[in-house]
């Protein structure tokens, strides 16, 4: 967990971030728009996006997911809401393979040394 989160299951659960920053390797734990029950759809933050934070973003694209799963048990002809794919600036692709190998290593980011 964050270490900026304090208090869980207690009387006064406190975020000392303003974003909560879902721990590595999680996403694929978390569940789709679309469940194995026919009727039943999910949207929020927490719903597996390509946002991989809590925000506004994140919550706003499960629901379009959402929505076009809805649409597509219904077999409705209803134009589908916009899925846009997250941008990914090319020139971050370098610094993302220099910093890799120090995740790996449990080494922290080569951005946060300073």
């Amino acid at each position: 967990m964050d270490p900026a989160v304090t208090g869980l299951g207690g009387p006064d659960p406190q975020n000392r971030e303003q974003l909560l920053i879902h721990p590595t390797g999680t996403l694929c734990n978390r569940p789709s728009a679309r469940t194995a029950v026919p009727n039943f759809f999910l949207a929020g933050d927490y719903v597996r996006t390509e946002v991989d934070l809590a925000t506004m973003e994140g919550a706003d694209e499960s629901a379009r997911r959402a929505v076009n799963a809805l649409l597509d048990a219904d077999n409705s002809d209803t134009g589908r809401c916009r899925i846009g794919e997250l941008f990914r600036p090319p020139e971050m692709e370098p610094l993302k393979c220099v910093d890799e190998p120090r995740y790996r290593l449990g080494l922290p980011s080569a951005f946060g040394l300073g």
